[in-house]
């Protein structure tokens, strides 16, 4: 399945500004991204439950291309995994390897919040308002 970008603004709400970075790959606005793994300052799709999480992307970017990556405490939309239903409140963790997130935390070590549902979703593939930490 290709990830759909959400139609609403990335950026809900500024609490602090972008961070720029260079793409990895292909990205998409709205895809969650980790810390890339060849080179400084460089962002990738996020993958299941990762600790190297840094934001969320404000729009699309292919490999090389400079990119602004939204983080902690900014509120964002993030395209919610499969039929997972996240109610307002729900701890956010990223989730497959999209770049999207659940509130079914992943059962390994490596678990890591990224942020709390500001509204319910129980949409596939649907949309969340969520606040990053």
């Amino acid at each position: 399945m290709t990830f759909t970008s959400p139609t609403d603004d990335i950026i809900v709400q500024e609490g602090t500004f972008a961070y720029d970075y260079i793409a990895s790959g292909t990205i998409y606005a709205g895809q969650c991204l980790e810390a890339g793994t060849t080179s400084s300052m460089e962002v990738e799709v996020a993958e299941n439950a990762t600790d190297a999480f840094v934001g969320v992307a404000a729009y699309n970017a292919t490999d090389g291309e400079k990119i602004a990556v939204y983080g902690p405490k900014n509120i964002v939309r993030c395209i919610v995994k499969g039929t997972s239903v996240c109610n307002i409140g729900d701890d956010l963790f990223v989730s497959g390897s999209e770049g999207k997130v659940s509130n079914a935390a992943i059962d390994t070590p490596i678990n890591h919040k990224i942020g709390v549902a500001l509204e319910t979703q129980a949409t596939d593939g649907g949309t969340v308002k969520v606040l990053l930490v």
